[in-house]
This record gives C-alpha cells, sequence and structure tokens, in this order.
C-alpha cells in the first residue's frame, strides 16, 4: 500500500511540475512576442476627464499615438546619428538612471506631449475657441504634407490618410490657438510647456486613465525608424 501511495505522490508532483512549466512557457512566451503597432491601431491608449465634467472625455487610440512617436523618434534619431553615425542604436540603449534608458525617455515624452496637447483642446472647447476658415485651411495643408513626406516604414506603423491627419491637425491647431490666448493674457510659455507651474496646476484638475495592456507593450526605438 506505501508503494501505491509514494507512485500517487510522484505522479501528482510530475503532474504539477508539468503545469508549472506549461505556465510558464506560455506566460514568458506571450510576454517576450513581439507587439505588431499596427494591428491595434484602434484601441485606446488614454482617455483624459476634466474632473469637473466640463467637457467630454477624450479617447486616444494608438493611431493618433503614432504621430507622436514618429516626431518624438524623429528628434532622438537626429541626436542619435550626431552621437554615432554609424551605431545610432547605441544611443537609445544609453541609461539615464539604473534601469531608465532613451527608449523609455522617449516613451514617456510622448505619452507626456500627447496628454497636453490633449488638455489644452480640451481647454479650448470649454473656452469656447474655434478655428477660422484660414486655420482650418492651413490646418488641410499641413495633413497633405505629412501624408506626402511619411516614410514607407510610418505609413505600416501609422496606417494614415488624409483625412485622419486632418482631424489631427485640427485638434493641434485648436489647443495651439488656445495656448496662444493665454500668453496673450501675459503667461510665458515656459509656464505652459510640460514642466511649467501652470501646466503643472492644470493636469491635476484632470483624470487620465491608461490602458496599461496596449501601452506596456509599446517599445520605441525603432517603431517608425530605421536604425
Amino acid at each position: 500500500m506505501s508503494k501505491l501511495n509514494n507512485r500517487i505522490t510522484v505522479v501528482c508532483i510530475l503532474s504539477i511540475a508539468i503545469c508549472v512549466c506549461a505556465f510558464l512557457f506560455i506566460y514568458y512566451g506571450n510576454k517576450n512576442e513581439e507587439f505588431d503597432y499596427n494591428e491595434h491601431l484602434d484601441e485606446h491608449v488614454i482617455k483624459v476627464s476634466d474632473d469637473k465634467g466640463m467637457v467630454e472625455p477624450i479617447v486616444v487610440n494608438l493611431q493618433e499615438m503614432a504621430y507622436y512617436i514618429m516626431n518624438v523618434e524623429g528628434d532622438i534619431q537626429q541626436m542619435a546619428c550626431q552621437y554615432d553615425s554609424e551605431h545610432p542604436e547605441k544611443y537609445w540603449l544609453i541609461r539615464i538612471e539604473s534601469t531608465y534608458d532613451m527608449k523609455d525617455y522617449a516613451k514617456d515624452l510622448v505619452y507626456d506631449s500627447c496628454v497636453r496637447d490633449t488638455i489644452y483642446y480640451m481647454e479650448a472647447l470649454k473656452a469656447g475657441v474655434e478655428l477660422t476658415k484660414e486655420e482650418q485651411e492651413l490646418a488641410a495643408n499641413d495633413a497633405k504634407i505629412i501624408m506626402e513626406n511619411l516614410t514607407g516604414k510610418q505609413m505600416e506603423l501609422s496606417d494614415y490618410t488624409q483625412d485622419a491627419l486632418y482631424s489631427l491637425e485640427k485638434k493641434l491647431y485648436l489647443a495651439s490657438k488656445y495656448v496662444n490666448t493665454l500668453t496673450e493674457e501675459g503667461y510665458k510659455m515656459e509656464e505652459l510647456e510640460l514642466e511649467g507651474s501652470y501646466y503643472k496646476e492644470l493636469v491635476s484638475s484632470y483624470n487620465i486613465e491608461v490602458n496599461d495592456e496596449v501601452w506596456d507593450k509599446v517599445v520605441l526605438g525603432e517603431l517608425s525608424i530605421t536604425q
């Protein structure tokens, strides 16, 4: 009887071990699986809400976030090429802190810039700011120019249409127009930027929800550029 019990114990242990190994394989396999950005363009990344409910919440999806990714990656890649023209990828791996490198910095800058523009856009809506016909035409022209200058890799990342870019440009124009009204009231640009005192107080009056299931999988450094 004791031998039978021993066999049962061994079988149970082996079964548990197999289950654990299978779980770890699936978990780490999925974790390390490459994230195809283009397949998730419609998925939302952030939701920005006014604490006072004076304007409808704004949801930003991955396609809109691609605009910021392309701009930030392009700017940092220029610095990377100046740092080491033959191996610019080395610059992206520079550690700012022990567990924080340039890829992390770029991702935070993308997120912060998008949130800032969205909040100023919502402030513009609350203030009743509107674009003139001329400003709408400028936004349309900017969208056309951007569309014409997107690289193959940028198009593959974003899947932009001119209409999608036009909608985004109108949002940015409206946010910028509102910021200009603040400067006319006497505020300095450094107060209105990400680290500025005015903006820090303003952002505290908004609630930002992040879809970590999507955003955590996004890694910058070569999404829209070629190393």
